[in-house]
């Protein structure tokens, strides 16, 4: 493969927009201390800026509860204060998710996940309201309003995966339901201080866009901006994935192996099935599809992830990231990478070192590929080439660096799933550059494959060991780390040129030093 760039062609500047938030297990894992370990090196490595997270109102975050004695009502938001002190210690903010309910304000019975978060509208919208507005006026006075005014307030998390009394997903009312929580939640919060920022709907694979701005529209319904979500598979399995003809059920009765067994051989297929139809750059499409149907409003995704399983945790996951992210520059104002740490219970805690989670870091803080994709991303300057050099599967995005005086070449080697892809031999040949005496310009390289910043191969030629001694954290942390490569890149006559070898699913930075 030969690429062409002329120095001197169209560039803009570089928004790092993925790097606005980024997602978490939900709101008491906050207050451990491994936890806050992980968000600090996320923070000072991969720059995030936000973070979010479910279970706010959960009953494990003790925010609202029912006095034992008189039956009234009380408000504690000393567990939030501790992590909402903690965020902006290390210079982070919170894109606050409102939810789940709180029991005493239950309609219904519903939960989700390991730690019952309930998922139904609130029994009493008066006292809902009441409860928004305490929540509010308090952070006002706790943080002062220019400091709120910066924060995202985004009302519940896929109120499309459930259904009135569902027992499934994260809402039991219908979408009718949930727009009318969101103009309770958005009046409530605007009455406070209409300078304050709320949106929605925060879908389950963009969903309900059009129909949340025609009933804001429709109903003089403040809103400042879409929120919603997606995973490559969403394609596959539609907008309700728990209803889904698709979808593997597991057995009623997990203690017949026979159908245990066939239920996991179910599940592998499946994923096979899946994948095999999901074309190669799936979300950038999703991501224009949502921007045109906002009309206007800015578009916030706040999750996202391959949902790939444990490739995702090695060099799949990490060309992935890298691919979608710089395909969408200039699409949407944030993306909201779910997760940053494996530190994650939604089935209750995992005890594997290396899972397939959602996670950037595992759970004793490795560091996978895919959190090197996002320090590759960190690194990268601010202007961005309007020329992407492609041929097959072979993405190279251009990039000034200006307080380096250098061009980096951020190539990418990806596909999907099941999908051809091979190692490639690529050249560049960089044109317009001042002429230099020199035949040679210095330049380095920065990998992330099979064999480069990959704990998850070391961690399989261990044997795939379920705990880990400290010994192997170590070995694992070292194999984990991103090396630079120095070389010399040919120059002449104001043209350079250099070449590299790119493997199935990798990443190479090239820094060429001007």
């Amino acid at each position: 493969m030969k690429f062409q760039i002329d120095v001197n062609s169209p560039a803009s500047p570089l928004e790092k927009y993925w790097e606005l938030c980024v997602g978490s297990c939900h709101a008491t894992t906050a207050l451990r201390e491994d936890y806050r370990n992980q968000l600090k090196k996320c923070q000072r490595e991969l720059g995030f800026r936000y973070v979010r997270f479910h279970g706010i109102f959960d009953d494990d975050m003790s925010v609202l509860s029912t006095d034992w004695y008189t039956g009234n009502l009380k408000l504690s938001f000393t567990n939030i204060d501790n992590i909402f002190d903690f965020l902006l210690s290390i210079r982070m903010k919170p894109f606050i998710e409102l939810g789940f309910m709180p029991e005493c304000l239950k309609s219904k019975n519903t939960t989700v996940f390991h730690y019952r978060g309930n998922t139904s509208p609130p029994s009493d919208y008066k006292k809902w309201s009441w409860f928004i507005r305490s929540f509010i006026l308090h952070l006002l006075e706790r943080y002062g309003r220019g400091e709120v005014r910066q924060w995202f307030f985004e009302v519940w998390n896929e109120p499309n995966l459930g259904g009135a009394d569902s027992q499934s997903g994260f809402w039991s009312g219908s979408m009718k339901e949930y727009f009318k929580l969101y103009a309770v939640t958005a009046r409530t919060i605007k009455s406070v201080d209409p300078s304050l920022r709320v949106g929605g709907p925060a879908t389950s694979n963009n969903a309900w866009i059009p129909e949340m701005v025609h009933f804001c529209k429709e109903e003089a319904v403040p809103i400042d901006f879409i929120s919603t979500h997606h995973y490559p598979t969403d394609v596959v399995l539609g907008y309700g994935v728990e209803d889904s003809v698709n979808f593997v059920q597991p057995p009623k009765d997990r203690s017949d192996k026979k159908a245990m067994k066939k239920y996991q051989d179910d599940c592998s297929t499946f994923q096979i099935r899946l994948w095999e139809k999901v074309e190669r750059g799936v979300l950038t499409k999703m991501d224009r599809k949502a921007v045109s149907e906002a009309c206007g409003l800015p578009v916030y995704y706040t999750e996202w992830n391959s949902l790939a399983g444990l490739p995702s945790d090695g060099p799949f996951g990490s060309s992935f990231i890298v691919k979608t992210v710089l395909d969408s520059v200039n699409l949407v104002k944030g993306y909201s990478y779910w997760t940053f740490s494996d530190i994650f219970e939604e089935n209750g805690m995992p005890g594997t070192a290396f899972h397939g989670g959602f996670g950037l870091l595992n759970l004793q803080g490795i560091p996978k590929a895919s959190y090197r994709a996002f320090e590759l991303l960190h690194s990268l300057g601010n202007s961005l080439y309007a020329k992407k050099l492609s041929e097959g599967t072979v993405d190279i995005y251009t990039v000034r660096k200006s307080e380096s005086n250098a061009l980096q070449f951020m190539a990418v080697n990806h596909n999907s799933l099941f999908h051809p892809i091979k190692s490639e031999s690529v050249s560049v040949e960089v044109t317009g550059l001042p002429d230099k005496a020199s035949s040679t310009l210095p330049a380095d390289i920065e990998r992330i494959d099979k064999t480069h910043a990959n704990a998850l191969e070391c961690w399989k030629n261990m044997g795939s060991p379920e705990s880990l001694s400290a010994q192997q954290i170590e070995k694992l942390q070292a194999s984990s780390e991103l090396t630079r490569e120095s070389f010399h890149a040919d120059a002449c006559g104001g043209t350079a040129s250099f070449s590299f070898e790119i493997p199935p699913m990798g990443i190479a930075l090239i820094t060429l030093y001007l």
